[in-house]
């Protein structure tokens, strides 16, 4: 179905009247949003029970079926070719095959779909967009296993990243939308008294969409960081174009070709949303964002690559949305169970191999040690017992190689390397993790180095992946100046901050927070600094130099589009 024709689409208002059922659901997410209260659409826990006994055999075989076939399923016009290069992190290539299209094609194809898009009503485009959520929900496990082989994740967090959490993200950022747009009459009797006269006029208000948008996924999360954005500008009547990593595709592929089924058979016309797959040969991401037509960047990824777009972007009146690069710190002072504080933290760290963005990477402790309970633990324990915890958890059969999945690019292993390398102590050495059923699986256990606080061109620095510094330092003052000061010239996208003295902890979130990081305080147990919670957490603060963008606030849907008058003299 990848060369069928799109000539029109006949949109009916009874088309639309079966969505009236996503009005609740669309009710609670702006409720959440506003109360910032747990809030979860869609349950994260891969069931049979939840989702059905045969859901997860049946998303394992629709993964397999498409291996080393053309992938069949989008409804766009105008392929003029095919690329395809993944290869699964766990071993073996996927040898599926996309439609690749020219830039021109893909804006005029997005171009003709949201003339008709932008004339929808906010609430008709709200509950459009619900239902696609919901279709694509069918394919959660299917999706969550080419999660699992494109991006390297566990299959479990691959289910949970690109399915149910992902989907509570774009479902936030519609609500957001509906509520941005909401929030002023669209008409009004305006009536100006001038003494014994007035003046009437009749105003209107158009919140005009900005243009197409352009958003450039990542290979670690492909669907959890381009769904907010892409459905942020479709929920204010941009056409959007989802830019795949050329090595993780398909989750997306399934994503779209999904969307774009709904659509049509809602009779929306279904290039409002369009796939691109480009060859690391022949990458399309700078055309495609440079072009005339392309008003809005969502971008997740490196700094080098997010320095060029938001250059591109500021030269050509773009408005860019980014995610770069960020440095995260924890800092532990006192504590009343160490245990459940590096098993904590070692999880966090361990986690996906350290390739999220919001891993914790440097970890301040004092010099003399951390009290707990008032007993002071000397920094030397601290760092065996914060190893043995990450051994603990990488040697544990069960759960250590789901927990560490595959290391998404080659590129983690050379800084690795690198790390190894550096002038530093060897707290715990990184090694090859075997994968059950997976024996060319890439993956790796954690390294662990300790460094000097002078050491800052080695510890400020991302260091992507399965790597972690431990460094000594004389105070919490001095740590959390130190978290401070990285966080304003390098950014962050997480802090953690352990401390049992409430003046330590109000002084630490004053500073953190304005220097534009958040910050988690005293986590243990099943919630990690790593986890950002849709409807409640803003992923993201846009006020570090980490990223320019926050999902979702107000920001984040607004600056989408913009407000324009029409004003008529009455009488």
């Amino acid at each position: 179905m990848n060369h069928v024709l799109i000539t029109g689409t006949t949109m009916m208002q009874s088309n639309f009247e079966s969505l009236n059922t996503h009005k609740t659901t669309l009710e609670q997410a702006i409720n959440a949003n506003k109360t910032r209260e747990f809030y979860a659409h869609w349950p994260e826990a891969p069931s049979g029970k939840i989702y059905g006994e045969t859901a997860n055999a049946d998303g394992q075989a629709a993964f397999q079926s498409k291996l080393n076939h053309p992938f069949e399923g989008l409804v766009q016009n105008g392929a003029n070719g095919s690329v395809g290069e993944e290869v699964s992190p766990f071993g073996f290539p996927l040898g599926i095959t996309y439609p690749s299209y020219s830039v021109d094609t893909l804006v005029n194809n997005a171009k003709e779909a949201q003339i008709e898009w932008r004339k929808i009503s906010v609430e008709t485009r709200a509950l459009i967009l619900i239902e696609c959520l919901e279709r694509a929900a069918k394919h959660y496990f299917e999706i969550g296993y080419a999660t699992m082989h494109t991006s390297g994740q566990g299959f479990v967090m691959a289910f949970q990243a690109s399915g149910p959490h992902a989907f509570d993200r774009a479902l936030e950022a519609v609500a957001m939308g509906v509520s941005a747009l909401d929030s002023f009459n669209t008409t009004s009797e305006w009536t100006k008294p001038m003494g014994k006269m007035s003046v009437t006029l009749h105003k209107k208000f158009f919140a005009v969409p900005k243009g197409i948008n352009a958003t450039i996924g990542c290979s670690t999360f492909p669907l959890w960081n381009s769904l907010p954005g892409m459905f942020a500008s479709l929920i204010t009547g941009n056409a959007t174009i989802a830019k795949t990593h050329p090595k993780v595709t398909l989750p997306m592929a399934i994503f779209v070709a999904s969307c774009q089924q709904t659509l049509l058979d809602l009779g929306v016309n279904p290039h409002i949303i369009q796939l691109v797959a480009d060859s690391s040969s022949a990458p399309i991401t700078f055309e495609l964002a440079g072009h005339p037509a392309i008003k809005l960047i969502d971008y997740t990824g490196s700094a080098a690559v997010g320095s060029k777009l938001e250059s591109i972007a500021a030269q050509n009146q773009k408005t860019i949305f980014t995610e770069k690069v960020g440095v995260n710190c924890a800092v532990i002072e006192s504590v009343e169970n160490l245990d459940a504080v590096l098993d904590n933290l070692a999880f966090g760290m361990t986690l996906y191999s350290g390739q999220m963005c919001t891993a914790p990477q440097n970890f301040f402790i004092p010099k003399e040690g951390v009290s707990e309970n008032g007993v002071l633990i000397p920094l030397d324990e601290v760092a065996k017992r914060f190893t043995a915890k990450i051994d603990a958890l990488v040697f544990n059969e069960k759960i250590g190689p789901g927990t560490l999945g595959a290391l998404q690019n080659e590129n983690t292993l050379e800084r690795i390397k690198t790390a190894e390398g550096l002038d530093a102590i060897t707290l715990r050495p990184s090694a090859s993790i075997a994968q059950p059923g997976f024996e060319h699986s890439r993956t790796v256990s954690p390294l662990l180095l300790q460094v000097k606080p002078s050491q800052t061109d080695i510890y400020e620095s991302e260091w992507f992946g399965p790597i972690g510094f431990i460094i000594p330092v004389d105070s919490f003052d001095a740590a959390i100046s130190i978290i401070t000061d990285s966080a304003a010239k390098h950014g962050s996208l997480s802090t953690s901050v352990y401390t049992t003295d409430h003046t330590k902890q109000a002084m630490a979130e004053e500073a953190i927070i304005y220097a534009g990081a958040p910050v988690a305080f005293n986590f243990t147990g099943p919630i990690w600094v790593n986890q950002s919670a849709a409807f409640s957490d803003f992923h993201g603060t846009g006020a570090n130099p980490a990223g320019s963008a926050a999902f979702a606030d107000m920001s984040f849907v607004c600056n989408r589009y913009n407000v324009i008058g029409s004003r008529e003299k009455v009488g």
